[in-house]
């Protein structure tokens, strides 16, 4: 069982579920490799401004911070077979729970959603 309020999270890629989490750590990352803050890389993803590669540096570190033991390499198979839809929605959940987006509550994820 996850806790969202912990910046745990679930991310499906095809078959295989990963425990993941949102760290500081993690999105000091992201914003690193990206060169941009995480606003500007939310707005990149709801304007499909958004890289298979810029999907493979979300979500590499938050599977990794969840506890598993993954290459980028099994990320980047991985969302090759799950489809890049499903990188897509995985990177969206991953910037929602940054942005602090609790999905109990609807008015903010509705204001979320219009971000991405």
């Amino acid at each position: 069982m996850t806790n969202p309020k912990r910046g745990e999270l679930e991310i499906t890629l095809g078959e295989k579920t990963y425990k993941s989490k949102v760290t500081l750590d993690v999105v000091m990352r992201i914003e690193r490799q990206m060169g941009k803050g995480i606003v500007k890389i939310a707005q990149s993803l709801s304007e499909a401004e958004f890289t298979v590669e810029q999907m493979v540096g979300i979500l590499t570190p938050v599977i990794r911070a969840g506890g598993n033991d993954v290459k980028e390499a099994d990320i980047k198979e991985a969302l090759w077979k799950a489809g890049l839809v499903a990188g897509i929605q995985a990177c969206s959940e991953v910037i929602a729970s940054v942005l602090g987006v609790d999905e109990q509550d609807e008015g903010n994820v509705v204001e979320a959603e219009q971000l991405l």
